[in-house]
């Protein structure tokens, strides 16, 4: 009997997340009654001031006890940095070229979600010239309760499609990518970075596995860590040097409707200042499949801005 209980203890699920569509406003995502997560999904047309505010799908993350907003909105300093969100500056298709990081002349519009156990995808078009779609994208979000030292995990697999022919999908580290922006409450001075390996350099090197950030805001300190799956595309750079904490990963590649651009990232989130070797690679090893070694850590202070003259 016993052994049977112990069974049964291994086997049932350790977390359980509710998941509520706000049907053209938001998903909330809470854990234990509090909202750790919430996608806004509206496109508001109403006025200019509603558009700007809701011109692509961006996902909010909060604090274990729901109460501290971690992620920007509209707004403020670069106002298209958003929560955790996807976009490309240059995507040539058709013999033009759109911008859906500025989301200059077209928005990314969530037309349909589908919510599952622990899981949600949200189906969205990506705007031409006109409200028809050049791109149709299906972005699912899955929610775990990870390993101590991390509160919450947040896997993005993201697959594009060009509605017909194929699609060039690119930009710079600065202005593409699947990035995180922390509140516009950010403590500018104290922003760190970590990276995996000596002497890292995220202006020059490729295709690192992962990249932490340590912000203040509020008063409290959060740790996010993103985890770049092999499977993603090659020579994929890191941002991850601002004072305002915007990070995240810059891959480039093409989309058709027969070969989608597929993206699969995970962002673990803990509660304090976290700067664990060991955490941060385990968590890649058991994302990716693999079995590497605890590495040596880079440890950078954020970019302060030069002292005007």
């Amino acid at each position: 009997m016993k052994n049977t209980l112990l069974f049964l203890a291994l086997t049932l699920p350790t977390f359980a997340f509710d998941i509520t569509v706000a049907d053209k406003d938001h998903v909330a995502v809470a854990n234990g009654g509090k909202v750790v997560a919430k996608l806004m999904m509206a496109n508001d047309l109403s006025t200019p001031e509603k558009h700007h505010e809701t011109y692509k799908p961006y996902m909010h993350v909060f604090s274990a006890d729901g109460s501290t907003r971690l992620t920007k909105g509209a707004g403020f300093n670069f106002t298209h940095h958003r929560g955790i969100f996807l976009g490309f500056s240059k995507i040539a298709y058709g013999g033009k070229s759109y911008d859906r990081w500025h989301m200059k002349g077209g928005d990314q519009v969530v037309t349909k979600v589908t919510p599952g156990e622990n899981t949600f995808t949200a189906h969205i078009d990506w705007q031409g010239d006109t409200t028809a779609p050049f791109l149709t994208e299906e972005r699912n979000f899955s929610f775990t309760t990870p390993a101590k030292p991390f509160y919450l995990g947040i896997e993005m697999n993201s697959a594009i499609k060009a509605v017909s022919g194929e699609a060039d999908m690119n930009g710079d580290p600065e202005h593409a990518g699947a990035q995180f922006r922390p509140s516009e409450l950010v403590d500018t001075k104290t922003t760190t970075y970590v990276f995996p390996g000596e002497n890292i350099d995220a202006h020059k090197v490729r295709d690192l596995p992962w990249a932490a950030e340590i912000f203040t805001v509020e008063g409290k300190t959060f740790t996010v860590v993103i985890l770049n799956h092999p499977g993603n595309p090659k020579d994929t750079a890191t941002s991850a040097y601002r004072d305002y904490g915007r990070f995240g990963m810059f891959p480039k590649g093409k989309a058709s409707a027969e070969s989608p651009f597929k993206l699969r990232y995970q962002w673990l989130i803990a509660e304090g200042d976290v700067r664990d070797a060991a955490a941060f690679q385990n968590a890649w090893n058991a994302f990716a499949g693999k079995t590497v070694s605890t590495p040596a850590l880079t440890i950078k202070a954020s970019e302060q801005p030069k002292a005007k003259k």
